[in-house]
Order: structure tokens, then sequence, then C-alpha cells
């Protein structure tokens, strides 16, 4: 199972000095932001520069980059509009940088929603296969995000998305921390959401007063060991991929590169521990 790290944390930093660091850590696959306000936002990136960015991918030994975006309106209408041309500029980014075989991947939460779930949930479905109908004329895939706090906030209601609109360029991003927050169950969280999973977050956090408050993986309570350990057995491939919280990287003090080596640590050492309980299993079988 490898691990990954999102340069969502890493706002100002140069993409080019980025990647060998993380390299250099162990990690083996680095996630692109390229939200507005990101130095790596698709605006960004001349040919030149994408040749160049993709050469450095390649030059490392990473796989072609996910890209995590943030789409701000998936509902049918004028917004709607504004959403597909900002998507697209990011679907082209997305297809310059991909050097293999496959689909590239861009993950998104939901923007837009303000009506309640029951109210919304059909326009979104509208809006959504739109998004994923130009995800495909790009060999992109739209990977959504359920987020603590917005509409779309449960396993249950993502795997409803999946199976109303069922469109081969839709699928999930899978981040646990948004579910281990509202107290619901892991295995329960893996079984519902990694069979429509392209890609993975992960973080830390817990409730505090009502308000939600993001840790780095291994500070709050979510069991590491038993993430990997239910990831591995429902038989997922994807990168584990560190996305650390802006709660935490807006911090005067905040480090990038501690937390990147202190998150590849913990992070590996749950992997390890859950490869020996599996090996643990099997010899006891034989």
């Amino acid at each position: 199972m490898h691990l990954g790290y999102s340069t969502y944390a890493m706002k100002e930093l140069d993409v080019f000095e980025v990647l060998p660091r993380l390299q250099a850590m162990g990690y083996d696959t680095v996630e692109i932001t390229v939200r507005d306000g990101w130095s790596t936002a698709a605006g960004n990136f001349d040919r030149p520069s994408r040749i160049r960015l993709a050469k450095a991918f390649q030059d490392l030994g990473f796989p072609p980059p996910p890209l995590m975006d943030e789409l701000p309106n998936c509902l049918p209408g004028p917004g709607l509009a504004d959403t597909l041309r900002r998507f697209e500029a990011s679907c082209i980014l997305a297809e310059d940088l991909n050097f293999r075989d496959g689909h590239a991947v861009i993950t998104s939460t939901l923007g837009g929603l303000s009506s309640p779930w029951e109210e919304a949930k059909q326009a979104i479905c509208e809006g959504l296969l739109q998004l994923a109908d130009m995800a495909e004329q790009h060999g992109v895939i739209l990977a959504l995000e359920p987020h603590v706090g917005n509409e779309f906030d449960t396993p249950e209601k993502a795997v409803w998305i999946m199976e109303k609109t069922r469109h081969p360029s839709l699928k999930l991003n899978f981040d646990i921390s948004h579910f281990h927050v509202q107290g619901l169950d892991l295995t329960h969280c893996v079984k519902l959401c990694s069979p429509y999973a392209v890609h993975t977050h992960i973080k830390d956090g817990s409730m505090v007063n009502d308000k939600v408050r993001f840790l780095l993986p291994g500070e709050g309570n979510l069991d590491l060991t038993a993430y990997m350990l239910a990831m591995k057995k429902s038989g997922s491939k994807i990168p584990i991929t560190v996305e650390v919280s802006a709660m935490i990287w807006t911090r005067p003090d905040y480090d990038p590169w501690s937390s990147a080596q202190y998150c590849y640590r913990v992070l590996d050492e749950a992997r390890e521990n859950a490869d020996a309980i599996l090996q643990s299993s099997a010899s006891e079988l034989n």
C-alpha cells in the first residue's frame, strides 16, 4: 500500500522543490493542488511548465499526479456554467500531466449546496453528470469527497450518488477523517466507500464543543493500523494520501517539512503493523 502527500499544505512552495524532498522522505505519490490561489493552479502553468512538471514526476519515479480542486458549484444553472469552464482547465492540466495509460483523477468536494440533501440530491446528480461528461472527454475521473458540515457528508449519501449516476468518470475520494469526526464506524465506512473510491485523503480529528478540529494523522484517536488493515482487506490498491488541514497549515508556527516527515513516519508504522497482523493471521490459518 503506497503513501502519498498533498501539496494542499504547501500553498506558496515551489512544486519543483517539493517533489524531490517528498520523494526522499519515502512518499510514493504526490497530489497537486490546483485550487485558485495556489502556485500550482492550472492558470499558472504554460505548456513548457507542464512538460517540465510531467518530466519531474517521471524522473522521480512518481506516477502522474492526481489533482485537488475545489468546484464552487455543482447545481444546474448559470453557476454551473462557470464551474464547467474552470473544471475544464483543470481537466486539461490533468490530461497534460498524465504520461501513462489510464485515467487522471481530480478530487473535489461539492460546492453550491445550501438546500437540504433531500431537496437538492436530484439536482446534484444532474449537475454532476455534466461534470462527469466533461471529465470523460479528457480522460479524467472526478472523485467526489464527502465532507463533514456539508450536506454531502455520509458514506450512505456517497453510495447513493454513485448508484444514481453510475458514470464511469464519476467516483469517490474517500477521506476517513470526515466520517471519523462524526463518530461513524471505520469498518462500515471502508466497506461502503472503497468499492467506488479512486483516491483517498487521510488526516485525524475530533469534535470539540460541537466544532470540528482536524489534526495530523496520529495526533488524535483514529486507529491508523485498523484503517490500513480495513483498506487492505477491502482489496484497495489506492495510495493513502495525507491531506494536512488548513486548520494546521495556516498557523504561524507551521513547518511543512517536519509535518510531512511526521505523517510519513506514523503512516508507515501503521502500514507495517497492518502487514504484520495479516501475516500472523495467514500463519495461523496454515
